[in-house]
């Protein structure tokens, strides 16, 4: 059907929001609050005591900080690395491959994965791709890699899936070329014979752009394409559209 993308052999996905659906919020609730407020329960209940006002105060200046960095650097350390750097600014010493690093880590994981639900076209999509012999993978940017296997596998996806790379596992995030990179070199593809899926436009698309990859935007939500190098080869409205383009 579209000449550009002959010759395609891989299709790569991004997660959150593509193949996997946040529920951002539940009436005054936001997601990330409940999962922080976990955290803080963890850490109450193995002997951090402190505040929540005063976890969520240290948290917040310790996730800036890094964002900051972040946004320069494209690395992804660890949300235990968050946690410990958290508690050291309350007077606590703990690495982040301590027990309370990683407990706390996987208290946020718990309620996380409560809002979380599959694109009703995610499994169908996935196996279609991998019958008609595309390979087939996820990157995601995500501080809990562990979540993210977990989730793959409560729904089922993991099994059409021939890599996932997640930002912490390789200390480097979307946009960056590295991660992209990473995954096309597990599945022996070069960047030119692949396709990029995703929801967010200056992360993967501009990313998957950089490495050579063309470029699937699924349009979620009112995103502004700005930039070239933004802009994505194609454009659909759900994960269904996208076998319409590359098997017709």
């Amino acid at each position: 059907m579209v000449s550009n993308l002959a010759g395609v052999k891989a299709v790569l996905f991004d997660l959150f929001d593509t193949l996997l659906l946040i529920e951002h919020d539940e009436g005054s609730v936001k997601v990330n609050e409940e999962c922080l407020r976990n955290v803080w329960k963890f850490l109450s209940e193995n002997g951090v005591n402190v505040s929540y006002g005063d976890f969520i105060q240290a948290y917040s200046e310790v996730r800036d900080q890094l964002y900051e960095r972040i946004h320069r650097s494209f690395e992804e350390p660890h949300f235990a690395f968050r946690v410990s750097q958290s508690l050291a600014k309350l007077g606590y010493t703990y690495a982040p491959t301590s027990h309370i690093a990683i407990g706390a880590a996987n208290a946020y994981s718990e309620e996380f994965i409560r809002h979380v639900r599959p694109d009703k076209d995610a499994a169908f999509v996935l196996q279609s791709l991998v019958k008609h012999g595309y390979k087939t993978g996820v990157i995601s940017n995500f501080a809990i890699p562990e979540c993210v296997h977990e989730l793959l596998t409560i729904y089922g996806l993991k099994d059409f899936l021939g890599v996932v790379i997640i930002s912490a596992e390789v200390n480097r995030r979307k946009p960056s070329p590295e991660i992209f990179f990473a995954a096309l070199n597990a599945l022996g593809v070069e960047a030119s014979n692949s396709v990029f899926v995703g929801d967010t436009p200056d992360i993967d698309v501009r990313g998957a752009k950089k490495a050579g990859m063309k470029t699937i935007l699924v349009q979620r939500k009112n995103v502004s394409v700005i930039s070239t190098e933004d802009t994505p080869d194609f454009k659909v409205n759900n994960l269904r559209e996208i076998l319409e383009i590359l098997l017709e």
